[in-house]
């Protein structure tokens, strides 16, 4: 059944991404939101390439699609950086360090999503607004589950086997007073911290589409998807995703790009959904457990000597697989002098060596230093919260792992990163036609 369903998720996507970009992206996040439900149900090794085989199907209709001129300037930078990300580790597979196996399964881990960048890199306006489309109605899907699983319990969803194991551990949420017994919510995901995340991380573009201004009913529909996206985060129960949250709603009130209705309109959501979490004990004091103290606790366990010791030692890495990667049960035997982190950074570190450590702190820079772009842009605000989030979560990647290996919080992250370094189409047609050069009328091939 699992192999089934791996054949199934290959062939939407590839029959999705030869009809456009956007319906193959839209494909591929789709499986990715059910992808840790279905693994759940499923025991199954095969189970574990559900996601994986999805991609493999978009990939194979877009990254050899011919652009047209325009593209192929705006996706340039993108292409560069992404030669130096994933050609590193290619190189890495010379250095005998670890075991081909294991080195295979590293390699995975820090080059598969990298493709989407490109195709991040590819998205105009009008292509974001569809995607926003596509990622409204899978929030309310998932906040869907979300409730089901908040009032009739995890069983009905989640079976007890060794892939629930992580959710079922995370039953440290109050509940009438009782420090354990309420389990943080997963929705559909694999475990509740990748719900929250991929809530936030699809926010700003979901409220950047609500200010585009275009059809009613969608924006009723982006107006329900941001409400439960919101809700979400608080069902999840992550102390790090509020605190996100937090920061992107602080943000947003204060921005001046909202104008008098839709800043009326978000408060009022802001404090509905307000009033929901401190009348139910279960969200709100999840909130109250944020403190100074807590989250320096936090960092302490993931930025300690031990991890400053390690890198000091291993300049040059433990081989791919050998710093952090999640290595399959039956590969463990074969990982030479393992060295567990819980830092992403620290896990680059040990498994691509400080050259590659210093290639992905060098892209971060260049992303988050890219320009929001003209303060017309009705996608202005959206750039702005995108940008934030991005750092946000970059951020956390020093005090946990799976930052670029989450399922389908990774690929998200990529499509944002590339989207916010990338320029518009209008920008480059402007600066092709003031060298003097006539600016192209059509483009080579349609891609979404």
């Amino acid at each position: 059944m699992a192999l089934l369903v791996c054949a199934i998720a290959f062939v939407a996507t590839f029959v999705a991404g030869r009809r456009s970009l956007v319906a193959g992206l839209g494909a591929v996040i789709a499986v990715g939101y059910f992808y840790g439900i279905l693994r759940a149900n499923l025991a199954s090794t095969f189970s574990h390439f559900i996601f994986d085989a999805a991609v493999a199907g978009l990939y194979l209709t877009q990254l050899f699609r011919p652009l047209d001129l325009v593209d192929r300037i705006r996706i340039q930078p993108i292409r560069n950086w992404l030669v130096l990300l994933a050609g590193w580790p290619f190189l890495l597979l010379l250095l005998p360090l670890q075991d081909p196996m294991v080195q295979m399964v590293g390699l995975r881990a820090h080059v598969y999503f990298l493709p989407f960048l490109l195709l991040g890199a590819r998205l105009d306006r009008e292509d974001l607004y569809r995607l926003a489309l596509v990622l409204a109605g899978l929030n309310l899907a998932a906040f869907a589950f979300a409730l089901g699983e908040f009032f009739f319990g995890l069983p009905y969803f989640y079976p007890r086997n060794e892939v629930t194991e992580l959710v079922y551990r995370s039953n440290d949420v109050r509940s009438a007073g009782s420090l354990l017994g309420a389990f943080r919510i997963p929705a559909t995901f694999a475990n509740s911290s990748q719900y929250g995340g991929t809530m936030i991380i699809t926010l700003p573009v979901i409220l950047g589409a609500w200010f585009a201004k275009r059809i009613h009913r969608h924006r009723v529909l982006f107006a329900c998807a941001m409400a439960a996206s919101v809700l979400g985060v608080f069902f999840s129960a992550s102390r790090t995703n509020l605190l996100v949250l937090g920061v992107l709603i602080m943000v947003s009130l204060v921005s001046g790009r909202m104008g008098v209705v839709g800043r009326v309109g978000w408060v009022a959501m802001l404090a509905a959904i307000g009033l929901a979490v401190s009348t139910n004990e279960r969200l709100f004091l999840r909130l109250m457990s944020l403190n100074a103290d807590t989250i320096l606790e936090r960092l302490s366990w993931s930025m300690n000597a031990g991890v400053l010791e390690l890198v000091t030692k291993h300049p040059m890495g433990n081989g791919l697989g050998g710093g952090g990667s999640s290595i399959p049960h039956f590969l463990l035997h074969l990982v030479r002098n393992p060295m567990p982190v819980e830092n992403q950074y620290a896990s680059i570190m040990l498994e691509q060596g400080l050259p590659g450590l210093l290639i992905w702190l060098a892209f971060i820079a260049w992303v988050l230093t890219r320009g929001a772009g003209s303060r017309d842009d009705p996608w202005h605000l959206a750039r702005r919260l995108g940008k934030i989030a991005t750092a946000a979560f970059l951020a956390t990647g020093l005090i946990g792992l799976g930052l670029f290996t989450a399922i389908p919080f990774a690929p998200l992250l990529f499509i944002w990163m590339a989207w916010l370094g990338t320029p518009q189409r209008e920008q480059v047609v402007r600066a092709i036609e003031a060298r003097g050069a006539p600016a192209p009328t059509a483009r080579l091939a349609y891609h979404g």
